[in-house]
């Protein structure tokens, strides 16, 4: 009489074949139906709208002509996959583009832009500057919000090389006063670099010496008041005796005797 608790090793081992193979099965079939899905939803997102924000210089005509002729791909999964793994290179002040998809056949293009450290003349155009000192751009037209920067002396100046200044700091000095000049809103048309390196900030008929780089976060603050005060004035606002804790700076008329001055102060 046969046993019914006994088991026999060939049908478990039949039992745990079948499992193996149902297990194989599934797997196969979970890594042909993947990319196969996403070739049909990728064939399926043909992009029909584009929205382009974060841009604070660049236009949105000259951004959408830059994607045009730098790899951009007709399909919004494709495309957002493309810059996910590798920003593309549209623009010399774009430090990275993001792509996020709003519908299947929508997209939104979210740019940074790298901050330009200021401008020259050069050959009847102004050429934008990086942090970094590279000439990146020439456009006849100037931004407003760019400052332009006179007195640097520079042996040669080539597009997308570095400009060859004597003492390199004076373009981390320059972003330094451009961020702060454009974080307080004060209308400085021009940066005069003198032959000390230090600056003069010119707005309008009136000129800001600044005497020194120290002290940049909180002079440039306080500026705004002091330029307000002096409002369709001409002279010079000399900084040399301000400090945080004696915000006083001298005022000089335009045409007036050395020895007449007037203070102007915050308090």
């Amino acid at each position: 009489m046969e046993d019914n608790n006994v088991i026999r090793m060939d049908e478990h081992k039949n039992k745990n074949k079948v499992h193996k193979i149902s297990f194989k099965k599934i797997l196969l079939g979970f890594i042909v139906c993947i990319p196969l899905s996403i070739l049909v939803i990728a064939g399926t997102c043909k992009t029909k709208k584009i929205k382009i924000d974060g841009l604070s210089y660049y236009t949105q005509a000259e951004v959408r002509k830059a994607i045009a002729e730098n790899g951009y791909i007709n399909n919004s999964v494709g495309y957002y996959l493309k810059c996910k793994f590798a920003t593309p290179k549209i623009l010399p002040f774009v430090d990275t583009i993001y792509v996020s998809i709003n519908a299947p056949n929508s997209i939104t293009i979210h740019v940074k832009e790298k901050k330009r450290a200021g401008c020259l003349q050069y050959n009847g155009k102004y050429v934008y500057f990086d942090k970094n000192g590279y000439a990146l751009e020439s456009h006849e037209k100037k931004y407003d919000n760019v400052p332009l920067v006179t007195g640097l002396k520079y042996n040669e100046l080539q597009m997308q090389k570095k400009i060859d200044v004597k003492d390199e700091k004076v373009f981390s000095y320059l972003l330094e006063l451009t961020t702060a000049i454009s974080k307080y809103h004060l209308p400085i048309d021009q940066i005069h670099i003198k032959d000390d390196g230090n600056a003069l900030l010119i707005s309008g008929n009136i000129t800001v010496d600044l005497y020194d780089k120290n002290d940049i976060d909180i002079k440039i603050p306080e500026l705004k008041g002091m330029l307000k005060k002096v409002k369709g004035k001409s002279g010079t606002i000399d900084m040399r005796y301000f400090s945080e804790d004696r915000k006083i700076a001298i005022f000089q008329p335009k045409n007036s005797r050395k020895n007449l001055v007037k203070k102007v102060s915050l308090d």
